[in-house]
């Protein structure tokens, strides 16, 4: 059935993440791009005083 073993694709999985966020925590264009992103979808509040019943919703 599978090629692979489960332990051997999850082990590619998670080098694949810890790979993507060192190169994401050490590109700062990129970090700030995914940073004014989150701000324009409403994520993040810029002036950091938000209202207090701003996270009670679920995503």
């Amino acid at each position: 059935m599978f090629s692979q073993s489960l332990t051997a694709q999850l082990t590619r999985m998670v080098l694949l993440l810890v790979l993507t966020l060192v190169v994401v925590h050490h590109s700062e264009p990129l970090l700030e791009l995914l940073a004014q992103q989150a701000v324009d979808m409403g994520c993040h509040q810029q002036n950091g005083a938000a209202a207090p019943d701003a996270h009670a919703h679920h995503h």
